[in-house]
């Protein structure tokens, strides 16, 4: 239909859009009339917001309240950002993405140069600052310095690393010689230390490695033989060299003898000789050098014992551990032949003597294995200039001057013809020592007796000795030095001028020289010390001659003490003795009229031989105003007069 048509329609009565229902709207009149009380109510409800607190203020305050709002909405805006910046920060960092390393060979050579590569990697969003690695290892490595290496002690090195940036790593190489012990497990130790750029915290992280040097720079050898008898005598040959290129400074080295052994020398004295006889200090070891040295001893064990002796050169590090250089073993098989022999002198198999002493010998012999011996010979040799052969006295056997040797043969006891399986024999006799002794020069001292007993048969044959048949069996004997000590008192002296009345008076000073004479034979001794003391009575006037004598004297306990010090073998005897003297006076009192005063408590010496090892004491009696070393001073003389 056009728009014309329906405008027709529209307007044309009784038409159909005319009939139609109409609509109500807020136009019409009926329509406000009836809902203008829902209108009011809806108008009424709508005021609520009006109502509100904030509505309810002046439009100033409601204006600051706003800007208020607005402002902590900023604030909470850049506190956002602030925290989201602050996490971000804080995740670009984490110690567990930073790692140091140390790789190179596990298994190396001493004294050669080897390569290690230390790494520093930084896997985080930011970079590392002041990045430096504190190398850490034992005495015996020996880094080589460089513009980025620098040994700070010695046992560590700073490697400076700089600046690491994110996601990245720097890797230094470092160089060095080990020296140690062969088999020696040693280890390497970092520590890098670092500052990440969003931190001011120094962080650190460490890493390690082991390294087992294969060979030692000191080749360190003992010599030792294959196989000894029971209760025999041992020596063994200790060879050392430096075969690094650098010198090695104060060695001591160490021998652990083997169970049963005794120490009866060395060539070369060990600084413990006393004791144990198994520490030598060698000191400096420059490149190249070598020493050796033997040492002697003696076994004992049981048939198919191993005796293992150790050697060790080391030096004491910090705290007192050792650094172990080399490393050295010997082992020696006891073996037991058929034949047996061992001899003691005075129940010991070493012994030190004085002059004048009396040795009692006792030979012990047996057949420890399963056939009869047939016309065994038993020897001893015994060759020194202290033996005074003219009394030595044998029950049986028989003395050949020209060899110094003793010698049984069947002749002289009849049970060795045969010796059955298990048997044994005993011989037993006496060798006296001379009381003196000529000291002709400076050769004549640390006199030894060395007695070696022997035995054989025509039945034995055992190949791992040797050639000879014989079995031996050695005692060593060292003779102590005989100091001697003369204690003596003047009144008429050419050293001290004295004073006073003889016989001495009561109430009238009396002075008088003490004289203290030293000789010394055979060994040179040391810490040489006299003292005595001075009755309450008797006083310390201070001469002394020479003046330049370390003679000292403690008027607290009136002691009086020499201190001598050396003195070497033969003075007294091959030059003048050691002498001082010192003055005394007395003042004697009515109490001790007609009475001889003691002038000087006993007389101590005390000295170490430095060839024995034993310490020497030396006592003289007490003086007393009977002077009888004074020959110009009469007997009379000695006794207080009123």
């Amino acid at each position: 239909m056009s728009l014309k048509d329906t405008e027709k329609k529209l307007y044309e009565s009784n038409s159909e859009i005319e009939k139609r229902k109409h609509s109500a709207s807020v136009f019409d009149f009926d329509y406000k009339n009836n809902n203008l009380e829902s209108e009011k109510k809806f108008s009424a409800n709508k005021n609520w917001w009006n109502k509100m607190p904030f509505f309810q203020l002046n439009l100033e305050t409601r204006a600051v309240i706003y800007f208020g709002g607005i402002v902590l909405a900023i604030i909470a805006t850049i506190a956002g950002m602030v925290v989201g910046i602050y996490k971000f920060k804080q995740t670009a960092f984490s110690e567990d993405n930073v790692a140091v390393s140390i790789s190179g060979n596990t298994i190396v050579d001493s004294t050669k140069s080897i390569k290690y590569s230390i790494e520093c990697e930084n896997n985080n969003r930011t970079k590392l600052k002041n990045v430096e690695v504190i190398l850490n290892y034992p005495e015996n490595f020996y880094p080589e310095e460089n513009n980025q290496v620098k040994r700070i002690s010695d046992r560590s090195s700073k490697i400076l690393i700089g600046d690491i940036k994110a996601h990245s790593k720097k890797k230094i190489e470092i160089s060095g010689k080990f020296y140690t012990a062969e088999n020696y497990t040693v280890y390497l130790r970092a520590i890098m230390s670092y500052t990440p750029a969003n931190f001011n915290s120094v962080f650190q992280m460490k890493s390690q490695i082991g390294v087992r040097v294969t060979n030692s720079p000191i080749e360190l050898n003992i010599i030792a033989p294959k196989e000894i008898l029971d209760k025999s005598s041992i020596e063994y040959e200790i060879k050392y060299t430096n075969k690094g290129t650098i010198p090695l400074k104060d060695l001591t080295l160490r021998i652990d003898y083997p169970v049963g052994f005794t120490f009866q020398g060395a060539t070369l004295h060990p600084i413990d000789e006393i004791e144990n006889g198994n520490i030598w200090h060698l000191g400096d070891l420059d490149a190249g050098t070598a020493g050796d040295f033997k040492i002697k001893g003696k076994v004992n064990g049981n048939r198919y014992d191993s005796k293992l002796v150790k050697a060790t050169i080391f030096k004491n590090g910090n705290n007192e551990k050792e650094i172990v250089y080399s490393k050295a073993e010997g082992l020696t098989k006891i073996v037991v032949p058929p034949l047996a022999i061992s001899h003691s002198i005075n129940e010991q198999s070493f012994l030190n003597v004085n002059l004048g002493d009396v040795l009692k010998y006792k030979i012990k012999y047996a057949n420890n294995g399963d056939k009869n011996l047939r016309d065994v010979i038993i020897k001893l040799k015994i060759d020194s200039p202290i033996i005074d052969y003219q009394k030595i006295k044998l029950n049986r056997g028989a003395f050949e001057s020209s060899s110094k040797t003793i010698t049984w043969k069947t002749s002289d006891i009849e049970g060795l013809r045969n010796i059955e399986p298990g048997a044994n024999g005993l011989i037993q006799f006496e060798i006296p020592l001379k009381k003196n002794i000529e000291v002709k020069n400076s050769n004549d001292k640390n006199f030894v007796i060395k007695s070696i007993a022997t035995i054989d048969s025509s039945d034995v044959a055992f190949s791992s000795l040797g050639i000879s048949k014989n079995i031996s069996n050695e005692v060593i004997i060292k003779l102590n030095s005989r100091v001697s000590l003369n204690t003596s008192i003047y009144y008429n002296d050419n050293s001290i001028e004295n004073s006073g009345p003889l016989p001495p008076k009561v109430g009238e000073e009396t002075t008088y020289t003490v004289h203290w004479k030293i000789a010394n034979l055979s060994n040179d001794i040391s810490e040489t010390e006299i003292k005595a003391y001075l009755p309450t009575g008797v006083k310390w006037t201070g001469k002394i001659n020479p003046q330049n004598e370390n003679l000292v004297f403690n008027e607290r306990t009136h002691e009086v003490i020499w201190k001598v010090g050396n003195l070497s073998a033969g003075v007294g005897y091959l030059s003048d003795t050691r002498e001082c003297s010192f003055q005394i006076a007395v003042i004697p009192e009515i109490n001790q009229t007609n009475q001889a005063i003691d002038l000087l408590s006993e007389t101590i010496l005390t000295a170490k031989d430095n060839f024995t090892s034993v310490n020497t004491t030396v006592k003289n009696e007490i003086k007393t105003t009977r002077i009888t070393n004074d020959k110009s001073v009469k007997d009379s003389e000695y006794l207080v007069a009123e």
